[in-house]
Order: C-alpha cells, then sequence, then structure tokens
C-alpha cells in the first residue's frame, strides 16, 4: 500500500513537472494571478505587449512614462541614476540599445520569469517590471519598469 502511494505520489509530481515545463500563456497568466494577485495577468500581459510594441516603434516617450523613478539603470556595466521622465528620454538610446531592443522583441509572454518581485524580460534579467502599490493596502497598484539591466 505504501509502495503504490508512493508511485502515485511520483506520478503527480512527474505531471504537475510537465504543466510547468510546459510553458503557454495559461500558465503564465495562472502564475501571475497566483504571485501578482488574483486576475491581474492581464493588466501584466496588457504592459508587456505594450513594452514591446513601444520598443518597437522607438517611442521613447511611451516607455519613459511606463518607468518608476528614480531609477538607476546599468549599462556596460556601468550605473546611471536617471531621475526623471526627461532624463530618461534624453539618455534613452543609451540605454534601449539594439541589444536589449532585440531580446525584448524577441521575449514571449509564456517565457517570462515571474516573482513575486517582479517579472524579468531577458535571459540575465534586462529588464525588470511588477506592480508598485499606490495605496496602503496595495489593492490598487500600477505596472511599472523597476530595474533595466543592459
Amino acid at each position: 500500500m505504501l509502495k503504490k502511494s508512493i508511485l502515485i505520489l511520483l506520478f503527480l509530481v512527474f505531471i504537475s513537472q510537465q504543466e510547468v515545463l510546459a510553458n503557454s500563456d495559461k500558465n503564465t497568466d495562472n502564475r501571475l494571478d497566483l504571485l501578482m494577485g488574483k486576475n491581474t495577468h492581464k493588466q501584466y500581459h496588457d504592459f508587456f505587449e505594450k513594452l514591446k510594441k513601444s520598443a518597437l516603434k522607438n517611442d521613447k516617450k511611451t516607455i519613459a512614462s511606463m518607468v518608476e523613478y528614480p531609477i538607476t539603470v546599468t549599462v556596460g556595466h556601468k550605473e546611471i541614476e536617471i531621475k526623471n521622465r526627461e532624463e530618461f528620454i534624453f539618455k534613452y538610446n543609451t540605454i534601449f540599445t539594439k541589444n536589449l531592443v532585440g531580446k525584448l522583441i524577441n521575449q514571449k509572454y509564456s517565457d517570462l520569469f515571474i516573482k513575486d518581485t517582479g517579472i524579468m524580460i531577458g535571459q540575465s534579467g534586462e529588464i525588470l517590471f511588477g506592480g508598485i502599490c499606490t495605496v496602503s493596502d496595495c489593492s490598487k497598484f500600477q505596472i511599472k519598469i523597476m530595474q533595466i539591466n543592459n
């Protein structure tokens, strides 16, 4: 009986691992809802798609509006403090290089790395975005880019 229970348990673990490994938009939606709050996945998905489209169009103003300021960005192993939207727009081409834009554009929603602290774009965490609470109980939030590592 114990042997049968262990086999069933191992089978269930194997099946659950297959779902995690088989990335899909639905799995990403579920993970976002679990870690970021129930029924929030659409907001995060929309933010991600808007960021990709804006980068593709080289829309500096839209991307600048998606950043939480002040922000420290890393470019070529050097940290740069960006105080506001205007400064971000001025330094945009230094921050959003062709390499970074390429990684962003090629990132699939289903392959995002999601933790309770934020969502990472790129294999090395080139862009981190997440919800910033706008009220003390975090029942309302804005999604913003919190970190850029180029």
